[in-house]
C-alpha cells in the first residue's frame, strides 16, 4: 500500500494562518465587549416612561453605532417635581458613552431634591468637567416639570433649543450656556441661564439631539431645522406617538440609502 503524502506547511504560512487566527479571537473579544457595554448603556435609559395625568409623553431613540452619545432620562426629584434630560456627548462610541455614563450618574446623584434647572447643571459641571476638560464635552437640555403648578423649567448648556408649539406657532426656549466640560467654574456657571413658562392646554414641548436636524442623505444634504420646524407645524396636534411616526417616516424617507451617522433623540410631550 502507497503512502499517502501531505504538503508541508511552510513556516511562512504557518505564522500566517495563527496570526489570523489571533485576529479572529481578538475580533471575538472585542465584539463580545461591545456587545456589553450595548447593554449595559441600554440599561441606563429609563424603563418607561413616567405616567402623568394630563400628559401624553413619548421618546424616540436610535443611536448610529453601538454604544451611543446621546442620553436621555427622566428623574423623579420630589412628589411635585420631574426632571426631563436630553443630553449629546461630543464624538460617538465607547468614549461617547463613557461620558453619558458620568453625566448620568452625576444627575442623579445632584438632581433628588433640587428643583432648580440652573443650579443643578451647574453642579453637574462641577462634578464632571475636571475629568472631561479638554477631552470631550456634553451639551444638556435640562427641564423641570411642576405638575402641580403646570410650569416648565429650563436651563440649557449648549444643546438645541427646546421647541414649545403654541397655538399655532413655535417659540425656541433657552438656547444660553455653553457645553458642560468647556469650563469647570466661572464662565460656565454665568452662561447658565433659567427659563420659566406656565403650561396650557394645547402645548406640544420637543426636546432633541442634533442628530435629528442633521440628519444626511445620500447628496449629504442635511434634514434642516426648518423642515423640522414645518413637520412640528403640520403634526404637533397629533398623539405623541402619531408625532413621532410622521417624524421618523419623514427622516427615513429624506434619509434613503444613506447610513445614519449620527445618534437620534426625541423626547415630546403634548398637555391636554
Amino acid at each position: 500500500m502507497r503512502e499517502r503524502k501531505y504538503p508541508v506547511m511552510s513556516p511562512r504560512r504557518r505564522m500566517l494562518l495563527s496570526a489570523i487566527g489571533k485576529r479572529k479571537r481578538e475580533q471575538a473579544v472585542a465584539e463580545a465587549e461591545l456587545s456589553r457595554a450595548t447593554k449595559i448603556q441600554f440599561n441606563l435609559l429609563p424603563e418607561r416612561i413616567p405616567n402623568i395625568r394630563g400628559f401624553d409623553m413619548k421618546v424616540y431613540y436610535q443611536s448610529a453605532r453601538e454604544v451611543g452619545g446621546d442620553y436621555y432620562d427622566f428623574i423623579p426629584i420630589d412628589r411635585e417635581n420631574l426632571g426631563i434630560v436630553v443630553a449629546d456627548a461630543s464624538g460617538k462610541g465607547v468614549p461617547a458613552g463613557m461620558i453619558m455614563t458620568m453625566a448620568r450618574t452625576a444627575l442623579h446623584l445632584l438632581a433628588r431634591g433640587n428643583p432648580s434647572a440652573r443650579d443643578v447643571l451647574v453642579r453637574v459641571n462641577r462634578f464632571i468637567a475636571k475629568d472631561i476638560k479638554n477631552v470631550m464635552f456634553l451639551t444638556i437640555l435640562y427641564i423641570v416639570l411642576d405638575v402641580r403648578r403646570m410650569t416648565l423649567q429650563v436651563a440649557n448648556a449648549g444643546h438645541n433649543p427646546l421647541i414649545l408649539w403654541r397655538q399655532g406657532s413655535h417659540r425656541l426656549l433657552s438656547s444660553h450656556g455653553i457645553a458642560v466640560g468647556l469650563d469647570s467654574g466661572p464662565l460656565f456657571e454665568k452662561s447658565i441661564k433659567e427659563e420659566l413658562i406656565q403650561i396650557r392646554e394645547g402645548d406640544r414641548i420637543i426636546a432633541y439631539t442634533d442628530g435629528v436636524v442633521e440628519c444626511m442623505n445620500e447628496r449629504d444634504q442635511e434634514f434642516g431645522e426648518e423642515r423640522f420646524l414645518d413637520l412640528i407645524a403640520r403634526e404637533a396636534d397629533k398623539t405623541s406617538t402619531g408625532f413621532l411616526n410622521s417624524l421618523v417616516s419623514e427622516l427615513q424617507m429624506h434619509r434613503g440609502r444613506a447610513a445614519q451617522h449620527d445618534d437620534m433623540t426625541v423626547v415630546t410631550f403634548r398637555y391636554g
